[in-house]
């Protein structure tokens, strides 16, 4: 076992052993490295997901306050061509009367 050992480049089985604790735990923190880099990437994917839905929320709420006013002032002008009408009318009935 020590002949094995020196023909591995230890000096003896403790720094054989810690040599392999090492590389165990090297191997362990990549791993756990790769593990938060794919969390923190599925958290900024589900981020930036959110963001855009929250945006295109907010876009739809714009537009449906737009198309309200629209519509609003679509009837107000509606309601003004139609009393404008009506007072031509009323003129036109009185300058019918007067002649």
């Amino acid at each position: 076992l020590q002949a094995l050992t020196k023909a591995l480049g230890h000096a003896d089985i403790e720094s054989a052993m810690a040599s392999i604790m090492r590389a165990e735990a090297e191997r362990a923190e990549e791993e756990q490295r790769r593990i938060e880099d794919a969390l923190a990437d599925e958290q900024k994917a589900e981020e930036e997901q959110r963001k855009k839905e929250e945006e295109e929320r907010k876009q739809f709420r714009e537009a449906m306050e737009a198309q309200r006013l629209l519509d609003k002032m679509a009837i107000e002008e509606e309601q003004a061509e139609k009393k404008k009408a009506m007072l031509k009318k009323e003129q036109q009935k009185r300058g019918d009367r007067g002649t």
